[in-house]
C-alpha cells in the first residue's frame, strides 16, 4: 500500500515537472518568434487594413457546383477574411504584447542599474540570445559571466516572462 502511494506521489510530481517543462518550452519558443511574430503582426495589420478599405463588394453571383446552384456571396468571403485576419492578430498580440511589457520594464530597471545587476545579465540575454542569434556561451563572454550564471538567469527570465504570459 505505502508503495502504491509512493508511486502516485512520485508520478503526481512528474505530471507537475512536465507542466513546468512544456511552459518553459513555449515561452522560450515565444522569445526566440519575438521579432518574427511582430513582423508578421505588421503585415497582418496591414492586410487588415487593405480588406477594409476595399470593403465595398455588393454583387451576389451563382456557381454551378455538383450540379446545384448556390449564390456566391462575395460579401460574406470578405468578411470571413476579415474575421480570419483579426483572429490571428489577436492570438499574435496575445503573444507579443506580454513580452513587449516585459523588454520595456527590463530595458527600464536596467537604465538604472549597476553594471552586475541581474537585470542587465536578462537585458543581454534577450538582446543577444533570444533576439541576436548568439550561444549562450558568446553572451556569457559577451556579458563576462559564468555559463553557469547565465544559464540561471535565463531561467529565471523565462520564468518572469511566463508570468507575463499568464502562464
Amino acid at each position: 500500500v505505502l508503495k502504491l502511494i509512493y508511486g502516485r506521489f512520485i508520478n503526481e510530481i512528474r505530471g507537475v515537472l512536465m507542466k513546468d517543462k512544456d511552459i518553459f518550452r513555449f515561452t522560450e519558443k515565444l522569445l526566440f518568434s519575438y521579432k518574427d511574430n511582430l513582423a508578421r503582426l505588421e503585415t497582418l495589420s496591414g492586410d487588415l487594413r487593405v480588406l477594409r478599405v476595399g470593403g465595398d463588394v455588393h454583387a451576389q453571383s451563382y456557381q454551378l457546383s455538383f450540379n446545384f446552384s448556390e449564390p456566391s456571396d462575395p460579401v460574406a468571403a470578405h468578411t470571413e477574411k476579415i474575421i480570419s485576419l483579426e483572429n490571428q492578430i489577436k492570438r499574435l498580440e496575445r503573444n507579443t504584447t506580454p513580452i513587449t511589457r516585459l523588454i520595456q520594464e527590463v530595458d527600464k530597471c536596467a537604465a538604472n542599474a549597476s553594471e552586475f545587476a541581474p537585470v542587465k545579465d536578462f537585458q543581454g540575454l534577450l538582446k543577444l540570445f533570444y533576439f541576436g542569434g548568439l550561444t549562450l556561451y558568446d553572451v556569457a563572454i559577451e556579458l563576462k559571466r559564468s555559463r553557469r550564471t547565465i544559464s540561471e538567469r535565463r531561467k529565471s527570465l523565462v520564468r518572469k516572462a511566463a508570468a507575463y504570459l499568464g502562464l
